[in-house]
């Protein structure tokens, strides 16, 4: 059973959900945006009876509480850790999604003795070209406006990363969105002002690297395959939703990753 909660850090409340039992190895996740930790539901239900899972809202996603700013991925990262230790966890395996993989590979290099592992799920490794491309689509998809037409905008923008596979997550997906219709570009211009390259190139824990061939990153993933070969790879289903449309691919890859450090 999910069980859902609040864990503080110093500037608001961090909403998490938790599954498992104490005294089994930690696994904690952190969602792309602008989705929620509820993208893990189903990894943590089938992961529960051997580890001690937790998903987390970042602070402007879900449940979570807003800022007023986000002037760096480290910051998202430095407050979710806040939480991480309100709630006792002393070390962890880091599993990210996008964003959330961004937020993750912030965290050996600040947090090395909390960091067991780092699992990334579609790694953003971009150059500045590419920057410039995404930035037209992944900064403010929609603003709302009194017309109403921003919720086919939303509608339209996660059909194109692929959350029409599924009319429940397609609908999931637009409230998260909706909820964090201000923090998206924040989040968003945030990620592209990381330097990635360098973090990745400095990850001392042991490493994985996860993508779908149908992702928009799977050229990324590929990328970053060859920028540390030592990284295991693997490869699910699920385009952009992988947790929610291949929840036992995850879950075999992250288990293997995990069972065999």
């Amino acid at each position: 059973m999910i069980k859902k909660g609040y864990a503080d850090c110093s500037e608001g409340q961090i909403h998490y959900r938790v599954s498992g039992n104490e005294g089994n190895p930690v696994v904690c996740f952190f969602h792309q945006t602008a989705s929620s930790g509820v993208m893990f539901e189903k990894v943590m239900n089938i992961m529960s009876d051997q580890f001690h899972c937790f998903s987390f809202d970042s602070p402007g996603f879900g449940g979570s509480y807003h800022p007023s700013e986000i002037p760096n991925i480290a910051y998202l990262s430095d407050k979710l850790i806040e939480a991480m230790k309100s709630l006792s966890i002393t070390e962890f395996h880091a599993c990210g999604h996008h964003t959330g993989g961004c937020i993750a590979l912030e965290m050996p290099g600040r947090y090395p003795e909390m960091v067991k592992s780092l699992s990334i799920i579609g790694p953003v490794l971009v150059n500045e070209a590419e920057k410039k491309e995404y930035m037209k689509t992944f900064v403010k998809p929609f603003a709302i406006e009194p017309t109403g037409d921003f919720l086919n905008t939303a509608w339209e923008y996660l059909k194109m990363i692929g959350a029409a596979s599924n009319t429940q997550l397609h609908h999931r997906e637009l409230v998260d969105h909706l909820i964090a219709h201000e923090t998206m570009p924040k989040a968003f211009s945030a990620v592209w002002q990381q330097d990635v390259e360098t973090l990745l190139k400095n990850v001392a824990c042991p490493l994985m690297i996860m993508c779908s061939k149908d992702d928009v990153l799977w050229p990324l993933f590929e990328r970053t395959g060859r920028l540390r070969p030592d990284a295991k790879q693997y490869i699910v289903g699920g385009a952009d939703f992988q947790p929610d449309n291949d929840p036992e691919g995850v879950v075999n890859g992250l288990k293997d990753f995990i069972e065999n450090l």
